[in-house]
């Protein structure tokens, strides 16, 4: 029996109907004839249902519970809940698989592929966002029902194993470093593993080997220095930066296999990567500043984000965008691996900054910002399109953009150039909403 329905409630389906409650707030209890009545089935089949005799599908769960008022879920027992994976969420949510494809517009094969696999469409960014709103269920918990399935935990093992293998043959090899070989057995079968081409899996092992040589080049130069250096308060320096390097080491290629199972999850084409990328080094956030979406890219690419990763919302006809805290930390956790596939591209702007934890990364601060006529919302222009105007006139200034045929914004320079990311002084901008003559 599939695990979402071994975890159908009797009780619960009891209980609900023992305490069934009137548009009038009062408990009437509903009888198991007129419960079968709503459902269109018989009174013996629901006590079947409820002295677990019998286990209801998906679609009879999602009868029964829009019967009651309630949501499927509130039908199964919680205690396994944790370790649900994907088809169990879904049945667990009133559905068949068929009721999904549909919904989602998606052949069968690729949805069975996600289901049985964890295997994101390539072609569909916003995929997690829709399977999370079809089950009705939070981006966290799709997250862990994935890895709940058994093919993933097995992808998982399996990527740990070939990173060792791939590691050993091609981490200390001598010469210039060209990465792996895309005929290499390691990458071929991560390719399959990932249902990504051997082309891009070359691309992003080349960078994640490509790291661990700098860790092993680090650990053999200290090797040397324990060896043969005459001192010895620098020769036991250099076994303990030994040590500490073995460690960082092991846990980087622990780390490799979650890094690579989210980023495959969740990579983004590479019109949208940019836009992702030039809100973060504005310093958008959900308690921070937006951007007029028109500065961003094309409508097609905004309409493609993922609403989990960017935020969107239209002030007085100008609409503007803003990165999610989850968008925050897909941008911090895998630029390096776009930077890998999309070597071309513009990449995030990084600045060391202090704080009472210590040394932290943080994004540049946005070089001009403005609030419109009558609101409270605080909107920047992007690093990258302010330093094309500021390339553009020569860095003299004054500039106008119109992000929409409404919205005009004008910048003035104070004294001397500037430069975003150096020293000198912010424009002054203002916004208005004359049109254009």
């Amino acid at each position: 029996m599939a695990r979402g329905l071994a975890d159908f409630d009797p009780s619960a389906l009891y209980e609900l109907r023992a305490m069934n409650l009137q548009t009038d707030g009062t408990v009437v209890p509903l009888t198991a004839e007129a419960l079968a009545e709503r459902v269109g089935t018989t009174k013996s089949q629901i006590l079947a249902y409820e002295n677990g005799r019998q286990t209801p599908d998906p679609k009879r769960i999602k009868e029964l519970a829009d019967a009651l008022d309630v949501q499927p879920r509130h039908l199964m027992s919680q205690g396994r809940r944790r370790q649900w994976d994907v088809a169990a969420n879904r049945r667990a949510s009133g559905l068949r698989a068929k009721d999904v494809v549909q919904k989602l517009c998606i052949s069968p094969k690729s949805y069975r592929r996600f289901e049985q696999q964890g295997i994101v469409p390539v072609r569909r960014p916003r995929f997690l966002d829709d399977v999370s709103e079809t089950l009705g269920i939070t981006q966290r918990r799709l997250q862990a029902a994935i890895d709940n399935i058994p093919a993933v935990m097995e992808r998982r093992q399996r990527t740990a194993a070939l990173t060792m293998e791939l590691s050993t043959r091609y981490v200390s090899r001598p010469g210039l470093w060209k990465g792996p070989d895309l005929e290499d057995a390691g990458i071929l079968e991560l390719a399959a593993l990932y249902g990504r081409p051997p082309q891009r899996i070359r691309r992003i092992m080349t960078h994640v080997l490509g790291e661990l040589r700098q860790t092993a080049v680090r650990m053999k130069r200290e090797r040397v220095i324990a060896d043969f250096d005459p001192d010895p308060a620098r020769q036991q320096r250099a076994w303990s930066a030994i040590e500490r390097w073995n460690e960082f080491l092991e846990a980087e290629i622990e780390r490799i296999p979650r890094q690579l199972e989210g980023f495959h999850r969740s990579a983004q084409p590479s019109d949208a990567w940019q836009v992702l990328v030039d809100l973060h080094d504005a310093g958008t956030g959900p308690k921070g500043p937006w951007v007029v979406s028109t500065l961003l890219g094309r409508p097609e690419t905004l309409r493609l984000l993922p609403p989990s990763l960017v935020r969107q919302q239209s002030f007085d006809g100008a609409p503007a965008s803003q990165l999610t805290a989850l968008g925050n930390f897909h941008v911090r956790s895998f630029h390096e691996l776009y930077a890998a596939l999309y070597p071309g591209l513009r990449r995030p702007r990084f600045r060391a900054s202090r704080n009472n934890q210590g040394s932290a990364r943080t994004a540049a601060r946005p070089e001009a910002s403005f609030v419109l006529p009558g609101r409270q919302e605080r909107f920047v222009i992007p690093p990258h399109t302010l330093d094309e105007l500021l390339l553009s006139s020569g860095g003299k200034g004054p500039f106008e953009l119109w992000p929409t045929p409404n919205l005009r914004l004008t910048f003035g320079l104070h004294g001397g150039s500037v430069s975003t990311g150096g020293p000198g002084r912010h424009p002054a901008v203002t916004a208005s909403d004359d049109l254009p003559s």
